[in-house]
This record gives structure tokens, C-alpha cells and sequence, in this order.
């Protein structure tokens, strides 16, 4: 998963193979991925892990000491939600119960190659994003906010500070009084999502807020600034859902 202009994806290895390590890190880094930190050890991976708070966590089962990779994760999952991959050479009966329990976002078997590690990365980041997604969607019921994701954080907008939707190829710009923000949808798909009440198309390319317009003038609406072309196919249903004297 390249992550061009964003802030690196932070994943954090624990595995005690000094050659193995090497190996997932370079897979990793390769990948487009920051390697954060690694160890060996539960103990101090768990403080490391609490410190530089990783996008994910890829963790062997079989470490050295009294403490395995399950019992890494137990304890972790108390205060994180950090999602996970098992990466193991175990794959009896009793471990996979023991990991079952924990719920994973993947569990490869050593040996394993750089196609299959980079697929449960990516696999794993996106099961976590839709996680989050589905979470603060439910917050924002209401429907007067809803949430984006842009450089690797959740912004929350308010529905009443959107001006327009642009669209841009299979995604889409929203534009607000203060920013421009370029999110994973198109614009039919957030169309669906809005109030044909507040927000109208049109044209192919715009979605806007009625209440935001300040003039309308030869097949052109007037936004603050913003000059946006209204076509034929949609100026009618534009004139009769204004309130004119």
C-alpha cells in the first residue's frame, strides 16, 4: 500500500529470529510501510508498543521467555485497539484456539513469502479502517457531521460548513468555507448519502449546498469564490428548489 502524501502507516514487528526480523522488515519497508520498532521480548515490546503506538502490529507466537506472542496480545487488547497479525510456525489444535480468542486480522504460517505478508498488511489496515468507519458513523446518526479520512487521521465535518462536491476521476473534493479535502468516494456515492433537501446536483461534476449559493447567473451558480457550472439537465430541477420572490 503506497501512502503518497500521508503519513507513513507505522507497523511494529516482535519477533525473537534476528534473520527472520530483517526479512519482514525489508518486506515491510518495501511495501510503503514504516517499520517503527521491533524486539524480542514481551515486556519491552509492550512498553515500545504503548510509546510509539504502531497502525499495526505483526507479532511471532513462539518468543523466548515465560511470555508468548498471545499473551503480548492479551494484555494489549486491555488498553489498545490495535489491529494484529499472527506470524508463526505453529498451527496445532491448542494454539489456534488460544489465538482464535484473540480475534486476529491475520495469522500467516512461517514460511511465508512477500506477496502473502504484504496481502494480509493491506487486508488488515482495511478491516480496521471500515472498523473505524462503521464506529464513528454510528456516532454521527444525526446526520448533521459525518467523518473523512485524510492523511491518515478521522476529520470530523459538519454538513452545514460543506459548500460543494467536486468530482475528481472515481473520487471526490469537498469543499468547505476554510478547506479542500480529496476523500475515497465518488460523487454518486456521497450523493446518496446527503439530503435531497439541502444538497442538489447540478452537473456530472458538482453536488452543491443550495444554502450556500449567493448568485446564479448564465448557467453558472456562485458559491463565495467558487464558480460552478450548472448544466442543462439539471438547471430546471435547480430553479424550482429555490425560494423565490
Amino acid at each position: 500500500m503506497k501512502n503518497y502524501n500521508r503519513e507513513p502507516i507505522k507497523v511494529y514487528i516482535v519477533e525473537d529470529e534476528p534473520l527472520i526480523l530483517e526479512t519482514i522488515k525489508v518486506i515491510v519497508e518495501e511495501g510503503g510501510y514504516k517499520v517503527c520498532g521491533s524486539n524480542n521480548n514481551v515486556k519491552d515490546a509492550i512498553i515500545e508498543i504503548e510509546k510509539f503506538q504502531p497502525n499495526l502490529i505483526l507479532v511471532d507466537v513462539m518468543l523466548s521467555g515465560d511470555l508468548d506472542g498471545i499473551d503480548l496480545i492479551n494484555r494489549l487488547k486491555a488498553k489498545n485497539n490495535i489491529p494484529f497479525i499472527f506470524l508463526t510456525s505453529l498451527s496445532d489444535e491448542e494454539t489456534l484456539k488460544r489465538v482464535k480468542n484473540t480475534n486476529p486480522s491475520g495469522y500467516i504460517v512461517k514460511p511465508f513469502n512477500e506477496n502473502t505478508l504484504l496481502a494480509n498488511i493491506e487486508l488488515a489496515l482495511h478491516k480496521q479502517s471500515v472498523k473505524i468507519t462503521s464506529k464513528l458513523e454510528s456516532v454521527t446518526k444525526e446526520k448533521d457531521a459525518f467523518f473523512i479520512k485524510t492523511k491518515g487521521e478521522f476529520i470530523k465535518i459538519d454538513k452545514n460548513d460543506i459548500l460543494f462536491f467536486e468530482a475528481y476521476d472515481n473520487y471526490c473534493y469537498v469543499y468547505t468555507n476554510t478547506n479542500k479535502h480529496l476523500i475515497s468516494h465518488s460523487l454518486k456515492s456521497v450523493e446518496q448519502k446527503l439530503s435531497k433537501e439541502k444538497f442538489l446536483r447540478v452537473h456530472r461534476s458538482y453536488v452543491i449546498n443550495i444554502s450556500k449559493i449567493d448568485s446564479i447567473n448564465e448557467g453558472y451558480v456562485y458559491i463565495g469564490k467558487h464558480k460552478i457550472s450548472v448544466s442543462k439537465l439539471h438547471k430546471e430541477k435547480l430553479m424550482a428548489s429555490l425560494n423565490m420572490l
